[in-house]
């Protein structure tokens, strides 16, 4: 075999594994930070956190809303507005629903109410109802960034990038120090492969908040698009070390630590990105298909078995990488 056939053969190896994941979209955080969880993978991967305003909903009646709401009305509102933010803290997404449901009753001006719940949608796959509750919000109060933000988070999950990046650049107007819209619009350039724009976005996240692990493992993805292998390392290893537990970055450096052919490191990550998150559908992915050509099938089975249980929309991309990976094994490699 030839040096030229076997570095062939090692650069198709490495394209089996290079899947990354945009950070972080993880739909039960509460702060102002940046995701899915992020949400979110490959080219669907997931983005900065959405908001979920919680304490006393400061914004209530602007332009968009004319009903006249009585004192007593808004108490319960408010009371119902509490009692939802502590069920979406506890992952109760029906209940979170319901108590944001009654707020509106009360108080249909209360547009942090229908924004809240919008994420609550999200959260359930609900993504047309997420949106009409984001719009509501907007209707009740268009100089709401987070309602922007976050229909710009579902728009993106629809595929709507264009729209995305519409509704991002309107979050950062409204709000100039809004990090996790920067980071939530660079991942949206990502997808329509403007990784110039997007690498601005993740700086100028970075900038706001320099403790944004999210925010660094997507300039690190970018990196790694471009060929920049250390800056891209670099971003990873400083991801992490804000947030040890971001599965997305371990994913990304178990990617990029395989390019640089430290199996050893890319399998440890691996398995840190999926105990730190069970759910990953894409680490099973990766770490199923490393460990079939590490000559371990019944472990790379299970691992895609997961995987395909976990998220059946990456069938196409398994059986591809599958089929891959059993050529290099059958050729000796």
């Amino acid at each position: 075999m030839t040096q030229r056939t076997t570095m062939g053969r090692f650069h198709l190896l490495l394209s089996l594994l290079f899947v990354l994941s945009h950070s972080a979209l993880h739909a039960h955080d509460t702060r102002r930070f940046q995701s899915e969880g992020t949400t979110q993978e490959g080219s669907g991967a997931v983005q900065a956190s959405e908001e979920i305003r919680s304490g006393t909903a400061s914004v209530v009646s602007v332009v968009g809303c004319k009903t006249a709401v009585r004192p007593e009305s808004a108490g319960a509102a408010q009371k119902y507005f509490q009692l939802g933010g502590v069920q979406y803290r506890k992952g109760d997404l029906d209940g979170a629903i319901k108590q944001y449901s009654s707020a509106i009753k009360q108080d249909p001006c209360l547009a942090i109410a229908y924004h809240n719940r919008g994420n609550a949608q999200q959260r359930k796959g609900r993504f047309q109802e997420a949106i009409v509750d984001f719009d509501q919000a907007l209707s009740v109060n268009p100089y709401l960034a987070e309602a922007f933000n976050n229909r710009g988070i579902v728009r993106r999950l629809l595929g709507e990038a264009d729209a995305a990046i519409s509704d991002f650049s309107r979050a950062v107007e409204l709000e100039p120090q809004y990090a996790a819209a920067y980071t939530n619009r660079g991942n949206a350039y990502r997808d329509k492969g403007n990784t110039g724009a997007a690498m601005a976005d993740f700086d100028r996240a970075i900038e706001i908040d320099p403790r944004s692990a999210p925010a660094y493992n997507n300039r690190g993805a970018a990196r790694q698009e471009k060929g920049d292998l250390g800056g891209a390392m670099a971003d990873y290893n400083r991801a992490i070390s804000l947030n040890p537990r971001l599965a997305q970055a371990l994913n990304n450096r178990g990617a990029l630590r395989f390019e640089v052919k430290d199996i050893t490191g890319a399998l440890r990550d691996l398995d840190i990105a999926i105990a730190e998150d069970p759910n990953y559908a894409t680490a099973y992915m990766n770490r199923g298909i490393l460990r079939l050509l590490k000559g371990k099938k019944a472990e790379g089975e299970i691992d895609l078995a997961r995987c395909l249980q976990l998220n059946p929309r990456l069938k196409t991309l398994v059986d591809e990488r599958l089929s891959q990976a059993k050529r290099i094994v059958n050729s000796g490699y």
